[in-house]
């Protein structure tokens, strides 16, 4: 979960902001890092067989709630509770987690995790239909590398879970999107300038859309128990709801990594840059991977080391990021005003 788009400040300027910018990127480095943990946590839920709604929902209380706990309120908890937009972004951030975690249903953490890469050009493209923020040409090359790569991902796939994996892995991009997009129209969030102000507003907002969804989930996995409503996949059972290594291993594992991913974006965005830190992102399916092995070696999980071919899309889609990256930073420069696409994972 990476909240609602922070606005970023740059580091201040000469020695005084040296320190504040080497703190920015070792918070990037550290969020990277999370990214592998949440993913092996994931792959951890479904060995367990958790539930993704239910399992995803007690780790976003959980972390609203350690985040609040943190930040306070703030000064105006109420408007950002009723305001729209606070909806669109919490139930957002709700889905990027539940169909992740769902990709990761099909496959390892190392290959799911470069499916969510769809991500970058499907938030390139609204910027461009929408908002008319047109990429440079080489942010445009990248785009079209990160398709291609992601086409042939999915192509290697193992065909009995080839589309319902690319289907999850698309919709985790495309809630991304909305996050994001969301995010630059929330009166709050654009308003917030501290590390403090950002949380609070993130936190507020994934705190009432979470405790919204538990209600109408347990409403709804008590409807189908009396027979009200036909047996779904899609919701878990009382059972699940009441499974205990789901209720452990979300609130606090789960839970505990959200609260650090929140706070490590918002934090280095704020001292280096939203566009350093989706840099620093790129790299985010090597911790993936990396993780993926620990969780072998520890017994934790089963999962096949990744192949030549999923390899190579990898090191693909790294490239492609920092280039649409860089090519951003360079228009930015010469012209102003581009817009940076930003990847969740």
């Amino acid at each position: 979960m990476n909240g609602a788009r922070a606005s970023a400040a740059p580091a201040a300027p000469g020695d005084a902001g040296r320190p504040h910018a080497i703190g920015g990127w070792l918070e990037a480095a550290a969020f990277v890092v999370a990214i592998g943990a949440l993913s092996l946590v994931y792959a951890i839920g479904h060995t367990l067989g958790a539930h993704p709604i239910a399992f995803v929902l007690y780790a976003m209380i959980a972390s609203a709630t350690a985040t609040l706990a943190f930040a306070g309120p703030g000064a105006h908890a109420s408007r950002i509770i009723l305001h729209p937009a606070s909806w669109l972004i919490g139930i957002a951030i709700i889905l990027i987690e539940i169909f992740y975690y769902q990709t990761l249903a099909y496959v390892a953490p190392a290959h799911g995790n470069l499916m969510v890469r769809a991500g970058v050009p499907l938030a390139m493209a609204f910027g461009w239909a929408a908002l008319g923020r047109r990429p440079p040409p080489l942010a445009i090359a990248g785009a079209i590398a990160i398709l291609l790569a992601i086409a042939f991902l999915v192509a290697v796939t193992p065909p009995q879970v080839r589309w319902p994996m690319a289907v999850s892995g698309i919709l985790t991009g495309v809630f991304m999107v909305v996050r994001s997009y969301g995010g630059e129209f929330h009166p709050w969030n654009r308003a917030a300038r501290t590390v403090r102000e950002k949380l609070s507003v993130t936190g507020m907002l994934v705190l009432v859309t979470s405790i919204a969804s538990l209600a109408a989930t347990a409403l709804a996995a008590a409807a189908i128990a009396v027979g009200l409503l036909p047996e779904s996949r899609i919701v878990p059972t009382a059972a699940q709801m009441l499974h205990v290594p789901t209720i452990v291993l979300g609130s606090l594992a789960g839970g505990a990594i959200l609260t650090l991913m929140m706070y490590l974006n918002f934090a280095s965005v704020v001292k280096i840059e939203t566009e350093n830190l989706t840099a620093v992102m790129a790299f985010s399916p090597l911790t993936v991977w990396a993780f993926q092995e620990l969780g072998v070696l520890a017994g934790l999980i089963d999962a096949r080391r990744p192949e030549p071919a999923v390899v190579a899309v990898m090191v693909v889609c790294i490239a492609a990021v920092l280039l649409i990256i860089r090519s951003g930073m360079r228009a930015r420069r010469l012209r102003g005003g581009v817009a940076i696409p930003s990847a969740r994972r």
